[in-house]
């Protein structure tokens, strides 16, 4: 005991020494610093958070009024009684025409414009229109064109649109006639349902990538209803938010080591000043459309409704998207504020947040209180120096003390503690009857022989855990290669299907360029399959399918892939094909093959004839451009007749 009372009275003494002066040199710092610097630190802070989140929201609310004027414009045009322009109905203009959309356009030449040139685009994909009431939409069109080029001219970039309920649609900049299947039925599209339609007021849709390439996108949408309340349509315009996300995250990050993050209300993260986390936002970004990248934890976005989401790897990213969503509420004006966080990752650091009421989106600054005070780093170099020079002082003095008492038997456990480190477990520690660690090496040494007898057991465990463990991943790999395999095939013919096509033909296109071989794609499409449908019904049709499938699967190799593209419309990637096996001989062989064989119903005999378009691999091919050619070569074997093959 009296050993043991030797020891605390040594360390208590050389602790009461050394934290003495510790404790009255930080206290002196401490109360330099703070009067110096922190006092006006955060409200600077503030103030330029505030600014920058009013900058944002002027913007955008000059978006919203924008758009609202639009739609007042349309409702304005369409009250009006309708006059044919020039003496010349509208709907009499050129179009052109398919199974889902009508394309009408009054060019003086052939040629169509080319994609977001500075033209509008006016497309129907409601086909049962009367003619009245196309002219009356085309002519209002045409009268509003001059007011959608100047509200796209106002920004970097953007896209200005009006929706129609009868799905007719003004669009601008030019949309050609080959893209236009793709906003097909815009009624049903993310841009029209964005619209605020219990308040009749501008809606805002979440924001997303723009699949023409110009970054992350935002919608506003205005609902427009005539003097009866009856709803007309949607007024929309896309703008970038990019620059905008930009310019407001680089004034709120002055101070080094500042990071500066832009959420929406639901926690979807927009932009950051980061590089590190804004490579993983544009690189989760990049898998979605709409983007699906947030800073919610799984569990917390799962309670919220928020499923399949992709979240960041930085956790206390996560957690604080759930604290500030969580809190928050709605503002009319524009509030910045300070947050105490309970993440332990921001307690050594300032956080401000700034709502923005205009799209409820949330800015987040995060400033290290240490970079506050960097106009005064020489004082506390200073400090610093004081502080060395009495804590060295001290020590030199307690050294002294607890040398000979202390330090040699505790050199003497270190080393045996670090030859049992290394795996020997033989060790023991010899002490004298005068050693004031006599207990503490008696305890290391008991601890020696039980870590020899838990070390036994332990491995027994090990190898019964492993053996678990090794049986349970063979299960789960059994289990991902069949999920795998059922992502990548069609449930209904068990051919591959449209994304494990898409997949194999860039890289099937990039092998092809890369080594010079031919390459080819056909697309193939059933002729009159809505007849089967309506005739024998989707059962049969089903069966059609199938019939097709096995005829085709017949016909071509095992290294073609050969894919269900969706409906009655298949894929075909042939590669390295020779004389005599041309894709034209082979496409000629399917599409005899099909003719030849009907499918046979309860001893009925339904004909089935196929269309089969092919475009051949050219230098600067992309999976696109290619899938666009063989699609109109198709598109022509369909207007010439059907049951034909036309290359392109």
């Amino acid at each position: 005991m009296s050993n043991n009372k030797s020891i605390k009275a040594i360390f208590v003494l050389n602790y009461i020494i050394l934290f003495s002066g510790i404790a009255f040199s930080l206290y002196y710092a401490h109360n330099l610093f703070l009067n110096l610097k922190e006092k006006s630190a955060n409200q600077n802070l503030l103030a330029i958070n505030k600014l920058s989140a009013k900058g944002v929201n002027t913007h955008l609310e000059y978006v919203s009024n924008s758009v609202k004027a639009l739609g007042d414009s349309y409702r304005k045009l369409y009250e009006k009684k309708y006059e044919h322009i020039k003496n010349k109905p509208i709907y009499k203009h050129k179009h052109l025409k398919n199974e889902q959309i009508t394309f009408f356009n009054d060019f003086t030449d052939k040629k169509d414009f080319t994609f977001q040139s500075d033209h509008a685009s006016m497309i129907l994909s409601n086909l049962s229109q009367d003619k009245e009431a196309i002219g009356k939409e085309l002519n209002i069109f045409h009268q509003l064109t001059p007011a959608l080029e100047s509200l796209h001219n106002s920004f970097h970039f953007s896209w200005v649109y009006i929706t129609t309920v009868n799905d007719f649609m003004l669009i601008y900049p030019y949309v050609p006639y080959v893209n236009a299947n793709d906003i097909y039925k815009p009624t049903q599209q993310h841009f029209y349902k964005a619209a605020n339609f219990a308040q009749k007021s501008v809606g805002w849709e979440e924001p997303y990538n723009d699949i023409a390439g110009a970054g992350v996108l935002i919608t506003a949408s205005y609902p427009i209803y005539d003097k009866n309340e009856k709803l007309l349509g949607v007024a929309s315009h896309d703008i970038t938010v990019n620059k905008v996300a930009e310019s407001i995250l680089n004034e709120t990050t002055m101070h080094k080591g500042s990071i500066s993050f832009l959420i929406s209300k639901q926690g979807k993260v927009i932009s950051s000043t980061n590089p590190d986390q804004m490579q993983e936002i544009q690189k989760q970004n990049k898998q979605e459309y709409k983007g699906n990248f947030y800073y919610r934890t799984i569990k917390n976005a799962k309670e919220n409704g928020l499923n399949d989401i992709t979240v960041s790897t930085h956790e206390y990213l996560n957690e604080l998207g759930d604290e500030i969503v969580s809190t928050i509420k709605p503002v009319k004006d524009v509030n910045t504020a300070l947050w105490n966080s309970s993440i332990g990752f921001f307690h050594d650091k300032l956080l401000m947040v700034s709502q923005i009421p205009a799209t409820e989106w949330i800015l987040v600054s995060c400033v290290p209180k240490e970079s506050i005070v960097d106009e005064t780093r020489s004082i506390f170099y200073q400090t610093l120096l004081i502080l060395s020079i009495f804590i060295t002082t001290l020590f030199i003095f307690s050294g002294i003390l607890t040398m000979r008492h202390l330090i040699a038997p505790l050199d003497i456990i270190n080393k045996a503690s670090k030859h049992f480190g290394d795996g020997y477990t033989d060790v023991k520690v010899q002490y004298s009857n005068m050693n004031l660690l006599k207990t503490l090496f008696d305890t290391f040494n008991i601890m020696v022989e039980k870590v020899k007898f838990n070390q036994q057991l332990l491995e027994e465990k090990v190898y019964e855990r492993t053996a678990k463990l090794q049986k349970e991943i063979n299960r789960r790999k059994t289990v991902e290669e069949e999920l795998r395999k059922i992502s990548r095939t069609d449930a209904l013919t068990g051919i591959w299907n449209r994304r494990y096509f898409f997949e194999m033909l860039d890289r099937e296109i990039s092998r092809s360029q890369r080594y010079d071989i031919n390459m080819s794609l056909l697309m193939i499409d059933i002729d009159l399959f809505k007849n089967i449908n309506d005739t024998w019904g989707h059962d049969i049709g089903d069966k059609a399918i199938k019939h097709v499938v096995n005829i085709i699967n017949s016909n071509v190799r095992k290294e073609n892939i050969f894919s269900r593209l969706g409906g009655e419309e298949f894929g075909i990637i042939l590669i390295e094909t020779k004389v005599p096996y041309t894709p034209q001989s082979i496409s000629e062989r399917i599409r005899k093959s099909i003719e030849a064989v009907p499918l046979i119903i309860d001893e009925k005999s339904i004909k089935i004839t196929v269309s089969i378009g092919i475009a051949n691999i050219m230098n600067n091919d992309t999976a696109n451009t290619l899938y666009v050619r063989s699609d109109r070569a198709l598109y022509l074997a369909k207007e010439n007749g059907r049951n034909r093959v036309e290359e392109v």
